[in-house]
């Protein structure tokens, strides 16, 4: 008995002619459906991963670095949650800037361990001077003239890699985080961090601006994977917002 010979489709979903029939093949519907939910997948996943990495937090908790909380306002969109602006701070006379070693101030109760979050602190400084070479000095020390910023990361907590993906694309999930987020101001399985800082004059010391600022990981896959990407976002999020308070 002869052998009937029928090629399979292809994977790209192009016709085929049977060997022996001399008739179109095409797909099946069980074939179709899987690439349509392949490409709504990708649709979404693209669409998520537009969104903001970080986002501000509701409240911030204060650490002690900064040494007259008193002084401290709400601050207005695009600045920390709590800020100090001196009304004679003149940004643009300073030619020169240095950056201070940033100072770890994280509770007790953090599971993280020091070494980590002491590199932590160096990638939050890095990612400052690297954003102020762009328009200033940067200098390795303190000298006469030049702007002093000093840093505190008071907060650092990686997010739950697999809990946040199901949270940006399983409902359940995400009712789950949102729901956590209309109680606390932060959602579920992200990551978290919280800085402090202050600017001082290098010559006289005065206090030019003072800040206290947290942010949290937002609706995201982008850098999903890296259980720190959130911390590591928010870095850069406040470099560029420095350097862009002091090109003003």
């Amino acid at each position: 008995m002869k052998k009937k010979h029928v090629t399979r489709p292809a994977l790209d979903g192009t016709p085929h002619m049977g060997k022996d029939e001399g008739a179109l093949y095409t797909p099946g519907r069980f074939q179709v459906a899987r690439w349509l939910l392949m490409m709504g997948i990708l649709i979404m996943v693209e669409g998520i991963g537009g969104c903001a990495q970080t986002e501000q937090a509701r409240e911030v908790e204060t650490s002690g670095f900064l040494e007259d909380y008193s002084i401290l306002q709400p601050g207005k969109e695009g600045e920390a949650l709590l800020i100090y602006k001196n009304s004679q701070a003149d940004f643009s006379q300073y030619q020169a800037v240095y950056v201070a070693p940033t100072i770890v101030l994280i509770s007790k109760q953090s599971t993280v361990s020091r070494e980590k979050l002491h590199r932590l602190a160096n990638d939050l400084r890095s990612k400052v001077i690297w954003k102020l070479k762009e328009d200033f000095l940067v200098v390795p020390k303190l000298v006469p003239g030049a702007l002093q910023i000093e840093l505190a990361l008071t907060e650092a907590e990686p997010s739950d890699v697999g809990m946040d993906i199901m949270s940006t694309i399983i409902p359940p999930a995400a009712m789950a985080s949102e729901a956590k987020e209309l109680a606390t101001g932060t959602q579920a399985f992200v990551g978290q961090a919280s800085i402090e800082a202050k600017l001082t004059d290098g010559n006289t010391g005065t206090l030019l601006m003072a800040a206290a600022d947290r942010r949290v990981g937002g609706r995201s896959l982008d850098g999903s994977m890296d259980s720190w990407d959130d911390v590591h976002q928010a870095f850069e999020y406040w470099a560029d917002q420095l350097a862009k308070r002091l090109r003003q």
